[in-house]
């Protein structure tokens, strides 16, 4: 019988070639009895707003019927003001309704965007590392990866005239796509320079190429001077398409995210999700709407900025003070959520193993490359990074986990 019911599925090619998230799977690992996790980039649960965000519940008794009620496509109007009102300053013009979607977490976001512009076989070039959540929703479109290189200033500009020369000599086609994350990249924590992002906008405007801003940390600088986004370098013009989402910023739970783009784009998106799930959760978004109405969010955003540069500073002495000389070097973040650390000698894979014997689990640096990255010597780039989020563990397990990690290397 069992024979008969796996025979009874003809699995799609795209099924077939589908791969786990690296990161979900080791969830299994993190909740082993005892272990100290700096693996999920997840934010620090005891600063969500519950009492807060409960206490918007009264919209359901004051427009209970509306919000019970199936949404636009395009989101809930309230929520969309309120989202123009709060992004003005940060897009460096007042985006138009037409020009923005809410979207159920920013994840589905990139899955709209690459459906709407992606044919199979298209390439996208990527920062290396990048998040892996955006790698898995463009390869399901059938993209191709191109990597350009980063430091600590992120993308490294400079590189990208050869990586696009190098995908039309390959394909003849130029790529479609430059997806960035340029403040607090998931997993380096890198921050693009305002020279990098100048240069950027002018050379994707000179190739031709829309540039995919991806926004989920930017509000969470601790250290350093608030750099302008990409989007608000161009305005209203169509080149850069942002995207952003009230999960790491209020909490991951709401799964309310939105994308500012042209009418065109946006249209094609509404198009695509109106086949997926119709619209974000309108219940969602109107409590979202009611905890921004009443300025809620700017108080929240200092409570867990003052909490993460506190947590931040916590990994940082830990690190210094357990790991071996010379094990490993890291640039100190500025924002976001965590610590990228590239190893002296080993592997990252193998570090895993020996750490999670040890009870601490971080995400090695594999995961967060096309293909694991290149082959450098006897490893793939990749096996050389660690990422290690220093949001969700309180300040003594920081610690304690930073002393297991240690052990893990000698």
């Amino acid at each position: 019988m069992k024979d008969q019911m796996n025979s009874l599925f003809r699995f799609s090619a795209l099924a077939e070639k589908m791969q786990p998230s690296p990161i979900r799977e080791l969830f299994r690992v993190i909740q082993q009895p005892g272990m100290i996790s700096f693996a999920g980039g997840l934010p620090d649960p005891d600063t969500f707003p519950v009492e807060a965000f409960a206490s918007c519940a009264n919209v359901l008794e004051r427009d209970g019927r509306t919000v019970l009620q199936y949404g636009a496509s395009e989101g809930y109007p309230p929520l969309r003001d309120a989202i123009i009102d709060m992004m003005t300053g940060r897009l460096g013009y007042r985006p138009q309704a037409d020009e923005l979607l809410i979207t159920s977490g920013s994840q589905q976001a990139v899955d709209l965007i690459a459906r709407a512009l992606l044919d199979t076989g298209d390439v996208v070039v990527v920062e290396a590392p990048t998040y892996p959540g955006s790698l898995h929703c463009l390869r399901n479109a059938g993209a191709r990866f191109a990597t350009a290189p980063t430091d600590g200033e992120g993308l490294v500009v400079e590189a990208l005239p050869a990586v696009v020369e190098k995908v039309v000599t390959e394909t003849g086609e130029r790529p479609k796509l430059i997806y960035t994350v340029p403040d607090f990249s998931n997993p380096s924590s890198a921050c693009m320079s305002l020279q990098r992002r100048q240069r950027l906008v002018e050379l994707a405007a000179e190739l031709a190429i829309p540039i995919f801003e991806d926004d989920p940390y930017g509000r969470l600088r601790f250290a350093g001077d608030p750099l302008p986004t990409l989007k608000s370098l161009v305005g209203d013009a169509p080149q850069v398409i942002y995207a952003s989402s009230f999960s790491k910023v209020l909490a991951p739970g709401v799964r309310v995210a939105w994308t500012v783009a042209s009418p065109e784009l946006i249209r094609a998106m509404v198009l695509m999700r109106q086949g997926e799930d119709l619209c974000t959760s309108t219940v969602t978004q109107a409590l979202v709407a009611e905890y921004c109405s009443r300025g809620l969010l700017e108080e929240h955003l200092h409570h867990i900025i003052d909490t993460y540069a506190r947590k931040s500073r916590a990994m940082q002495t830990a690190l210094e003070r357990h790991l071996p000389t010379g094990a490993a070097s890291w640039q100190t973040p500025q924002g976001g959520f965590f610590f990228w650390l590239e190893l002296a000698g080993g592997s990252s894979r193998s570090l895993f193993e020996r750490a999670v014997a040890e009870k601490v689990a971080f995400v090695p640096g594999g995961a967060f490359y096309p293909d694991a990255g290149e082959q450098v010597g006897e490893v793939l780039t990749g096996d050389r990074f660690a990422r290690l989020c220093f949001t969700f563990a309180d300040d003594e397990a920081i610690d304690e986990g930073c002393r297991r990690l240690a052990r893990a290397l000698t």
